[in-house]
């Protein structure tokens, strides 16, 4: 691949996909004040506890795709579900094959969708390290990963990926971000800084434009230690509002 750092940069492809987005980010706002007010005024439960409550009744315990079968029928039917989806979540598995990664970090856990997924595609000898700061996201997440009989290849922490990634002693060889958008950028340097990413890790983030993430997509496509891809598709359980990832390959080449 040819290694052209300032076309890479100004590739106003994503751009253009950014424009188009506003009615997604629009709609996901409009869809979380009416969740937050039904909510406040007590005519529903947290739309959180309803997807655990859904999965306590309906899933079948030890099977995966059950568990993730009822998350994305719930988000489906009832109301959007921060996760990265079935779409994407289909993207994230095959990369997570391709890469043959062992040792894998999550930035951002929310339900354990995602977690799930990637638990799921690896074996006896490989585990995942999750980062999530809400406490009570964390305790969905962990219940949702014992019905679907993932937890013993799981380790989640609980509190903020910048102050938990200094203390972390293992390099990583898949990060998957997915997290507070404004901490993509943040959270890649302090990995970088603490020398927590093997050479050839893959790091896969999602939401890059949706919210319009410029600033980290200029990073790794401008970066000589990064070999950086976009795939377009569309936003987590929508059929018309666009998205995409970014995968970008750490070269760690001066």
């Amino acid at each position: 691949m040819k290694n052209n750092q300032s076309e890479r940069k100004k590739s106003s492809m994503p751009l253009r996909i950014n424009k188009k987005s506003f009615l997604g980010v629009l709609s996901l706002i409009t869809q979380e004040l009416f969740e937050s007010i039904s909510t406040k005024l007590k005519l529903k439960k947290p739309k959180e506890d309803e997807v655990l409550i859904n999965v306590r009744l309906k899933a079948e315990r030890n099977n995966p795709n059950s568990v993730l079968s009822i998350i994305d029928n719930y988000a489906y039917k009832k109301t959007f579900l921060m996760n990265i989806g079935d779409e994407k979540g289909l993207l994230l598995e095959k990369a997570i094959k391709e890469s043959q990664a062992n040792n894998i970090l999550e930035l951002g856990v929310y339900l354990g969708y995602s977690t799930i997924r990637i638990l799921k595609n690896l074996d006896d000898n490989s585990k995942l390290t999750s980062i999530e700061s809400n406490k009570k996201f964390a305790e969905i997440a962990s219940e949702n990963i014992n019905i679907a009989g993932l937890s013993n290849k799981h380790k989640l922490i609980i509190g903020k990926s910048t102050e938990v990634i200094p203390s972390l002693k293992e390099k990583y060889d898949f990060i998957f971000i997915d997290h507070w958008k404004d901490l993509y950028l943040k959270d890649l340097k302090i990995l970088e800084e603490n020398d927590l990413i093997k050479s050839n890790a893959w790091v896969f983030a999602d939401n890059v434009i949706l919210f319009n993430l410029e600033d980290y997509l200029d990073y790794v496509r401008s970066s000589p230690n990064y070999k950086s891809k976009f795939i377009p598709a569309k936003r987590e359980y929508s059929k018309s509002h666009p998205d995409g990832v970014e995968i970008s390959i750490f070269k760690n080449e001066v």
